[in-house]
């Protein structure tokens, strides 16, 4: 299973890096207007997660994203 997470403030980070632990999750992606805050958000997470740059009220270009 993958799962994106949509935001990397405290709160996404937060979930992302915990969901990146987990072997039940394939892929990590992490999705955030600024794709500097996104890779800040996951740096040092591992080989599972990704940072993307989406923009959440767009669900086109959050849809567009893949890992």
């Amino acid at each position: 299973m993958r799962v994106l997470v949509v935001g990397s403030g405290g709160v996404g980070t937060a979930v992302a890096r915990t969901a990146a632990q987990w072997d039940l999750f394939e892929r990590v992606g992490v999705a955030d207007v600024s794709l500097q805050r996104a890779q800040r958000a996951v740096a040092g997470a591992g080989d599972r997660v990704g940072a993307h740059r989406g923009d959440a009220p767009d669900e086109g270009h959050v849809g567009a994203v893949r890992q």
